[in-house]
């Protein structure tokens, strides 16, 4: 058996499985090939869904990614590409569940996929999970172009004012499911710790997306204060907030 192309070398198996899902728009032809070695993928993963539907008819659904909550983040991120996908005459879904496994190759295969599907007339790429959408040019840029996993680029970190805690940040994370991991919840940052809280969070992604589990109850030390934080595992897939379980924690006082 050959060596894995995206070893997660933290990894244990959470017993979860990890949800993938993306929306490609554009013209595509009425039959069209993917050169698999072209696009360093081996096929769609089993227990992914890969579905082509005119763009209108999806648009009656309701979770139509260009409507919605989402969709008025997407066009306040880039309102001329929004456009552009609108009008599209056809999208490319790509969605499903696979085990929690200890490499990132099935995440690798999609990857390149999608890229020959934005190849093959594709215009956008739209990423629930985490929010986003990318341009055919950026898509390759960001997820094609080299063939190396950053954690970092899969999973989405926020920094808000914290709606419980009265002039205080809440840092938190979108896209994990992506890992079979829970996202990441800190609250009652003080604007001074936000860059701290910052790179907290991407070493609990880094570590997540590798494979590694963090355990209930663990504690996290905070450097200059008396006392850490204690890490809870909270929510559930279907919380609006994260989409998915998440670790929460409070930054102390």
């Amino acid at each position: 058996m050959s060596e894995p192309n995206w070893p997660r070398t933290h990894w244990r198996d959470s017993g979860d499985e990890a949800f993938m899902l993306w929306f490609v728009f554009g013209d595509f032809e009425t039959d069209f090939r993917i050169d698999a070695p072209t696009y360093r993928t081996r096929g769609t993963p089993s227990g992914i869904d890969v579905v082509r539907y005119a763009n209108r008819e999806l648009a009656k659904w309701d979770g139509y990614p260009l409507a919605g909550t989402l969709g008025r983040v997407l066009y306040d991120e880039n309102a001329q590409l929004f456009e552009r996908a609108k009008k599209a005459g056809e999208c490319v879904m790509l969605r499903g569940s696979l085990a929690d496994a200890d490499d990132l190759d099935a995440l690798r295969d999609l990857l390149g996929t999608i890229t020959a599907l934005t190849d093959l007339g594709g215009i956008a790429v739209v990423d629930p999970q985490t929010l986003s959408m990318y341009a055919a040019a950026e898509w390759r840029r960001r997820y094609f172009a080299a063939d190396t996993f950053h954690a970092r680029d899969h999973v989405l970190i926020l920094c808000n004012e914290d709606t419980r805690n009265d002039g205080r940040l809440h840092v938190h994370t979108r896209g994990l499911r992506k890992f079979a991991r829970p996202d990441l919840s800190i609250r009652n940052v003080p604007a001074a710790a936000a860059g701290s809280a910052g790179e907290l969070a991407e070493g609990f992604v880094e570590f997540q997306a590798l494979g590694g589990i963090v355990e209930d109850g663990r504690e996290v030390e905070i450097e200059g204060a008396p006392n850490g934080m204690a890490i809870r595992h909270a929510g559930a897939f279907d919380d609006d907030e994260f989409n998915n379980r998440h670790l929460a924690l409070r930054w102390p006082d």
